[in-house]
């Protein structure tokens, strides 16, 4: 039978998908419902609540902290004992956080006090860990080698919008509790509880999914490190360190850098990053029939590098049109790699250490993301194109060494969709 092509063969990468893998696509983006809310509107209510900015800086960190220390041996312990349970786990704790920020707005009394927000910190932290550190690994486990990439690609789709919705609803709670309808605890309380509620989603649909593990062998170490697999794992691992550094100089900081380039608030860069995520959301879903097409490697590190490309462009072009469709552009772009990458890194590494691989290789992206942030605010201060330029020789030569690493490398199942 005649492979389809165009549209045809876009649409058959997602048709006939095990409902194992639906489910935890399922699961994967309505999770994302209540981090989308947090993102934007955690640190808003708690300076309306009279908390200071160091405060607020540091629960925000702390979350980021606990995940970054905990995904590793949470991920090692997936791989040994069970990834769908880490996750079921991760599910609980999600649904916690948003328990702990939910309850209290409605005790009088209660909802101001820095400590629950520690402790909201701490449980979304390990929430994160538990959750992520073994997504990727039993999303792969759902669905054959040849259809990772479209499992990939709409969990990615999914996610993004999730987190859309989530956005969405933080603009709720701003609506009402500035117009007078409601207070400032009743307007957040609100909209954390719908998120809250819908956070419960992800753990009914793990407990329906029935997927075949690959597990370490009995008896291993449960804190081992990846052996079989360490070679593969090295070489993402440099290149998720460049890449990750570079990104965390810039990408954090851009809408303080439409505000001093352009003196634009949020009544700009809120809609312009709503834009985005729903072109991201769809880059998404092209991204299996273009690995399918031009292969893992190849796809990964030219769209890594057109994304480059337009991201040194941004600082340089005066016009503010031209920079709001390069930004999108340059999202789309540099996100299409996401679930191309996922799938390559799950194709490749051994069945028995997906799980340790996706923590580790994550965790080497987000650690030096969190730190060069602040590399990114000073070189803000020096020159606002300073971090951009920086950035793109990051990108570059994290986008080389992944070339030079895997262009002669072909991982078992290496067409994104299934054969026909």
């Amino acid at each position: 039978m005649a492979k389809p092509k165009g549209a045809g063969a876009f649409l058959e990468s997602f048709r006939g998908l095990p409902r194992a893998a639906w489910l935890l696509i399922g699961a994967g983006g309505f999770v994302w419902v209540l981090i989308g809310l947090s993102s934007v509107s955690l640190s808003i209510y708690l300076k309306r609540a009279g908390n200071d900015e160091l405060f607020i800086g540091f629960v925000l960190s702390l979350a980021g902290l606990i995940a970054v220390l905990l995904v590793i041996p949470f991920g090692l312990l997936a791989d040994r004992f069970g990834r769908k349970r880490m996750m079921m786990i991760g599910a609980i704790a999600n649904v916690a956080s948003g328990v702990v920020l939910t309850v209290p707005l409605f005790v009088p009394g209660l909802s101001a006090r820095p400590a629950l927000f520690l402790v909201f910190s701490v449980v979304a932290g390990i929430a994160e860990a538990a959750f992520f550190s073994t997504w990727g690994a039993l999303l792969a486990d759902s669905a054959p080698a040849a259809r990772r990439t479209a499992v990939f690609g709409l969990s990615f789709f999914f996610s993004q919008l999730a987190g859309g919705v989530g956005n969405v609803l933080g603009s709720f709670a701003d609506y009402t509790f500035t117009t007078g309808i409601a207070s400032l605890e009743v307007a957040y309380g609100t909209v954390f509880g719908i998120a809250t509620a819908v956070a419960a989603l992800p753990f009914l649909m793990l407990r329906a999914a029935r997927v075949h593990e690959e597990r370490a062998a009995a008896g291993a170490p449960a804190f081992r490190l990846p052996q079989k697999s360490r070679g593969v794992i090295a070489k993402f691992l440099v290149s998720n360190l460049l890449i990750g550094f570079g990104a965390g100089i810039v990408i954090p900081l851009f809408t303080l850098w439409f505000f001093l380039r352009f003196g634009l608030g949020e009544t700009f860069t809120g809609p312009l990053l709503g834009v985005s995520a729903v072109v991201n959301a769809f880059a998404f879903l092209f991204a299996p029939a273009i690995a399918d097409r031009y292969g893992f490697v190849r796809t990964i590190v030219s769209v890594s590098a057109a994304a480059t490309v337009l991201l040194v462009f941004i600082p340089i072009v005066p016009n503010l049109f031209i920079v709001g469709i390069l930004y999108v552009l340059r999202n789309a772009l540099m996100n299409m790699t996401w679930p191309v990458s996922s799938a390559f890194l799950m194709n490749t590494v051994d069945a028995s250490e997906r799980a340790a691989a996706s923590a580790v290789t994550g965790a080497a992206f987000r650690l030096p993301f969190a730190v060069s942030t602040t590399i990114g605010g000073a070189l803000l201060g020096v020159d606002l194109s300073l971090p951009f330029f920086v950035t793109g020789v990051f990108y570059a030569v994290g986008t080389a060494a992944f070339w030079a690493f895997f262009r002669n490398f072909q991982p078992a199942g290496a067409k994104a969709t299934a054969p026909t």
